[in-house]
């Protein structure tokens, strides 16, 4: 019998029949990994009512081995009703014994049990093409069974895969194939160990013949840990896989070997579920199951630890101004589930390096949340009726009193996490739905940074080291709250700390403890504010003195008395720039001829994200962007910025870095400062004398890929002379 000469014979005809599309995915991806040389026509349906299908080969899939009955009835009527094809049946290999001992009682015509290897797979199939031909062509001209399915053994193995793709040379198969049998690894991990193929090329290759997708960054940023705990961790690391998103009565799961039958059973029984597997790396999903299952555990226990807390805790909660429950809320901070929560809470920020965690009482929820690198992340949400047990843990462990709702509290406590020691500075306010505690982490690590790690350019460093190791003067570092000044300062004390100074700093509240360095904590409710710390501090005979932060006239005239009467002064003000501080200055009161005749510096600073070193990638600036930033689009043809990966969450972004600007005090700038010079002719003189604006300043980061421009137009602005 001859076949038609049309389009319609060009093309493979394969037919998938069986009782629940859940076992389709299976087959489907050994199918793609065939090459059949042309179109493939992929005729899905239900073994129970699709009986007349056109098809070259037809695999019915016996799910359900009580139903061998019913199974054999329609693949009888299939063949019937069909053009009587080949049929395999595709049965479960814990079902093996039972079909060996009634292989007669089986109307397919070929048994395979799954899972099955590649090789095997594809050499049924051209077997029985080859016996479809037989009985089908009555000339030698080639049909399209054998044009289909005429494959060399090699043909369906994965390094054959990547060879055809291009990915690879003969020489470079034959290289991984001999690694291979010395390492007994895959062949495509035999090709990544040599440097051949990445890891990216393998698994865009394999997704491209398997017909699926490879799981992007943002997916394992975006992951719903309610739907990764539907798999217990213990099947999750056995397989390693991670269910990253949940669509109906389908689960999406990234795993390395999306061609495991064993756990695509496994997953379905588990979860009930229709499962999708998709290809992800090896790297990414170990990542994705350590953090997202050590957060379930933490929120387990935050469900868990609290659930046996008294309930009249919480009726308490409710009252105003309520002072007499003193003694249940410190039973309650002191019961063990809720110190085990608080000591998660703090853990979980240090492992994440949070710099603040906040505690936020609404409503109707309990809110925590960390602040990393300068954006808030919402972390846990603790029963509503833990709040209260709570925050009098951490006021116990602060040295507060726990019998005050109404009034805020300031106060602290230190931790060792393993070898390292952490200061917590804690902060109580009451609000309308109760007290918020926000914990600041001080990493001692951070506090002893030397001048040479602190981001700064060589020619900054060389001025600012230069300044600080002056015999005496004043030093100023600006810039707004939380943009690193007290961590610059701290590195300059660590310089010029040696035994043969006295050093003594005033602040409010002290940062961190120094050894070698007397440090004085300000307490205006005593009456201790920094004016009279520092007059009481130049009895003292200090050499270095670190005020904490200039916020009056009273402060500013002794701080410069002190410098123009030889100490070396260091303190901070919360100006915009550098030149804006001589503004302030001069706003609060101090005559330009003080000023100019005690600042040896003033250093404006901001911190800006650097991009994640894993997922960096280039890209071509728009010139509009490159025009909006005043640079020559000849000198830049490309920026930087952070793809998303799972090792920064899908941010982009890992860490932070500060972007300097070094106003020196040279004779020129102190003559207009001492004439009172307006500050745009004081700002066109700096310039004129090398000092570089932050946004120039950040600029060259973001030209280098330290960071990206977005950045730096959200740190800075650009002034005009």
């Amino acid at each position: 019998m001859e076949r038609n000469n049309d389009k319609a014979s060009d093309t493979f005809k394969l037919a998938l029949l069986g009782y629940s599309r859940k076992d389709f995915d299976y087959i489907t991806r050994l199918v793609n990994l065939i090459d059949l040389g042309k179109p493939l026509k992929l005729s899905v349906g239900d073994l129970s009512k699709m009986h007349s299908v056109q098809c070259d080969i037809a695999i019915a899939i016996l799910d359900n081995i009580s139903n061998l009955n019913s199974y054999n009835n329609h693949v009888t009527l299939v063949k019937q009703k069909s053009s009587n094809p080949p049929v395999i049946c595709a049965a479960r290999e814990a079902d093996r014994q039972i079909l060996d001992s009634y292989r007669v009682g089986v109307k397919a015509d070929h048994i395979i049990f799954m899972p099955i290897q590649l090789e095997r797979f594809a050499a049924l199939i051209h077997r029985i093409g080859l016996n479809n031909v037989d009985r089908e062509t009555e000339n030698n001209a080639p049909s399209t069974a054998t044009r289909v399915l005429a494959l060399t053994p090699s043909a369906s193995r994965l390094g054959d895969l990547f060879l055809r793709s291009g990915l690879i040379t003969k020489d470079d198969l034959d290289r991984a194939l001999a690694h291979q049998a010395q390492t007994n690894l895959h062949i495509g991990d035999a090709l990544i160990d040599l440097g051949i193929i990445t890891e990216d090329q393998k698994l865009n290759c394999l997704a491209e013949q398997l017909k699926t997708t490879v799981a992007a960054p943002r997916q394992y940023a975006a992951i719903d840990l309610n739907v990764v705990a539907l798999i217990p961790e213990r099947t999750a690391r056995r397989f390693n896989c991670v269910a990253i998103e949940k669509r109906g009565n389908e689960l999406i799961v990234a795993t390395t070997d999306v061609l495991n039958l064993n756990m695509l059973d496994t997953l379905r029984d588990t979860t009930d579920m229709r499962i999708t597997a998709i290809l992800g790396k090896k790297d990414d999903i170990a990542t994705s199951i350590d953090r997202c299952y050590r957060d379930i555990a933490a929120h387990k226990d935050a469900s868990s630890l609290t659930e046996n807390i008294d309930e009249h805790v919480e009726y308490v909660k409710h009252k105003e101004n309520d002072d007499g429950n003193e003694e249940e809320a410190a039973v309650a901070g002191a019961e063990l589930g809720i110190i085990k929560l608080v000591n998660i809470l703090i853990t979980n920020a240090i492992r994440d390096h949070a710099s603040d965690i906040h505690i936020e009482p609404m409503e109707n929820e309990l809110l925590v949340r960390y602040r990393i690198d300068g954006d808030m992340r919402k972390v846990m949400s603790p029963p509503k009726n833990s709040h209260r047990a709570i925050v009098a843990r951490i006021k116990i462990l602060s040295d507060l009193n726990i019998a005050e709702h109404c009034l805020p509290q300031d106060g602290r406590m230190a931790i060792k996490v393993g070898q390292r020691e952490i200061d917590i500075r804690v902060s109580i306010l009451p609000t309308i739905f109760g007290e918020k505690a926000v914990l600041r982490i001080i990493d001692k690590t951070a506090f002893e940074k030397n001048t040479s790690n602190l981001g700064l350019t060589p020619y900054d460093e060389r001025i600012f080291r230069s300044q600080i190791a002056k015999p005496c003067g004043l030093v100023i570092v600006t810039g707004p709250t939380g943009s690193g000044k007290s961590t610059t300062l701290y590195s300059a004390l660590q310089t010029v700390k040696n035994v043969a100074k006295n050093i003594i700093t005033v602040e409010d509240p002290v940062e961190f403890h120094i050894d070698g360095i007397n440090q004085v904590n300000v307490n205006a409710k005593n009456g201790l504010t920094f004016g009279t710390a520092l007059r009481s501090v130049m009895r003292q005979d200090p050499d270095v003195v670190l005020v904490g932060e200039i916020r009056d006239g009273e402060t500013a005239d002794t701080a410069i008395r002190m410098a123009l009467t030889g100490r070396l002064v260091f303190s901070t003000l919360n100006t915009y720039d550098a030149i804006s501080a001589l503004a302030r200055f001069i706003d609060i009161g101090i005559p330009p001829l003080l000023l100019g005749s005690s600042l040896n510096l003033i250093a404006a600073q901001r911190l800006v994200r650097t991009i994640c070193p894993k997922c960096k990638i280039e890209y071509k600036p728009s010139p509009e962007l490159i025009q909006s930033l005043g640079i020559d689009p000849s000198q830049v043809t490309q920026f930087y910025k952070g793809n998303g990966c799972v090792t920064c969450n899908g941010t982009g972004f890992s860490g932070r870095t500060a972007i300097f600007e070094m106003l020196q005090i040279t004779k020129s700038i102190r003559k207009l400062i001492l004439r009172n010079a307006s500050m745009p002719e004081i700002r066109e003189a700096a310039i004129a004398e090398n000092m570089k604006p932050l946004r120039q300043a950040g600029i060259e980061l973001a030209v280098n890929g330290t960071t990206t421009v977005e950045q730096v137009l959200a740190a800075t602005v650009e002034f005009q002379l």
